[in-house]
Parts: C-alpha cells; structure tokens; sequence
C-alpha cells in the first residue's frame, strides 16, 4: 500500500468512532481470514490416475460427477469404518441424487491393500463405493495434492502394523474442484444436508 493510500486510512480512521473503528477492524480481519482459507482451499486438491478395484485406470476428470473422497487403509480397526459407514447412509438418504456423486476411497497403505481386497471390504458397506490404489509414489502424490498426511508404525518390524492418517472427507464438485471439507466429528446431518442441496442445484 502506498504512502498516500496510507494517509487517506489514517484520517478516515482518525474521525471515526471508536465503536466504528472497532467494526471496521473486525470487518478487515475477517475479510484477511477468509482470503487466507479461499486460497488454502483452492490450493488443494488437482487430478489424477490411479488403479480401481476391478484392476482397471481410474482418472479423476475422466468422470463429470461430484465427488467425496476419503483416504484410508483396510486394516484400520475404527476411523475408516466409521467414515465408510457414514458414507453408505449418505448414499442411501440421497436416494436418486445418489447417481450424481461417486463416493471414492483411497488407500494409504497399498502395499496390502491390493484392488482385490478393496472390493471384497468396500462392497460390505455399498458397492458403490470406488476403491483406489497405486504405487507408494502415486500414493504419495496425491496425499500431497490433498494435504493428507499418514505415518507407517513400526511398518519394517511387524505385519500387522498401523497407519496414521488425516481422517477428513473431501467433497469435490463436478469440475473436480474441493467444494468443502468435512473434518472427523462432523455431524451426520451437517452432511447430509450440504451435499443433497449441492446435488439438488446441479
């Protein structure tokens, strides 16, 4: 900002209120916030290509449809199962909207989570439900382009190791754009009523 524009702030500020100039500061930093959480948001997210359940190539663009995605691994004892759940009665409660969106589920862990083994769990939730997998370095991309973090646990020392991961759902619109994100916690019907309106509007 310029010296003259700085001046022109400091005397529009001089002869306002108190009470004015409290507002307009809370008006400015709200503004700042939600710039700074548009631009993360935009930032996050992008195409890509993996391997479906049924061993065939998947691309993200290749399909007009909204999207909600969420990353995990099978052999995660209580988040991904609780996460697919709420996934499955999002599909049902969406009734014929339900055509318009694809539910995906990423692998964290594809060195055991084989497309095979994907189809067999997630069809115990809903068959419609999209498994992917990859190369580690797929894998690895991807949780970059979506700010997903996962750690292996004592991965080299056990068979039966654990996988920490960011647990959020990420709702893309049919350009394949995040629209929103839904952090763990969120209510069912928070949900629910965000995604049925979009599809409703499309």
């Amino acid at each position: 900002m310029g010296s003259s524009n700085r001046d022109i702030d400091a005397k529009f500020m001089k002869n306002m209120p108190i009470k004015n100039i409290i507002n307009y500061i809370k008006f400015v930093s709200l503004s700042i916030v939600l710039t700074i959480s548009y631009s993360a948001v935009a930032e996050i997210g992008g195409d890509f290509s993996l391997i479906d359940y049924n061993n065939n190539k998947y691309t993200l663009s290749s399909s007009s449809k909204a999207k909600i995605i969420f990353f995990g691994f099978l052999n995660c004892p209580d988040i991904c199962p609780t996460a697919l759940s709420e996934v499955s009665r999002l599909m049902k409660n969406l009734e014929n909207l339900a055509e318009n969106i694809d539910p995906i589920f990423i692998t964290v862990d594809p060195k055991r989570d084989k497309p095979e083994l994907l189809k067999q769990y997630l069809s115990f939730f809903d068959k419609r439900i999209i498994g992917l997998t990859g190369s580690q370095e797929q894998i690895e991309n991807i949780t970059n382009q979506y700010h997903v973090y996962y750690s292996y646990q004592k991965k080299d020392e056990v068979d039966n190791y654990t996988v920490n991961h960011t647990a959020n759902m990420y709702f893309l619109d049919k350009n394949n754009n995040v629209e929103k994100i839904f952090i763990p916690g969120t209510p069912f019907e928070e949900l629910f009523k965000y995604v049925n309106k979009y599809l409703i509007k499309m």
